[in-house]
């Protein structure tokens, strides 16, 4: 565990911290009645050949009787 950045700009203590589902960013609420939104990790790789889909279908490896 290593300070990496101190982020500064609620003038009160925060109440809350979440990540976003990409990963690249930080929401904080605080007592200051502020909702600020930091970009700490950069933005996201893009990926040049998605993954194939798989079948989502449950039990397809299974041969069926109709």
């Amino acid at each position: 565990m290593v300070k990496m950045a101190e982020l500064t700009g609620h003038t009160s203590r925060v109440l809350f911290m979440t990540q976003s589902p990409n990963g690249c960013t930080v929401a904080s609420a605080a007592g200051d009645e502020t909702l600020r939104f930091w970009n700490v990790f950069g933005t996201p790789e893009v990926v040049a050949n998605p993954a194939p889909k798989t079948n989502l279908e449950p039990f397809a490896s299974f041969s069926r009787i109709r």
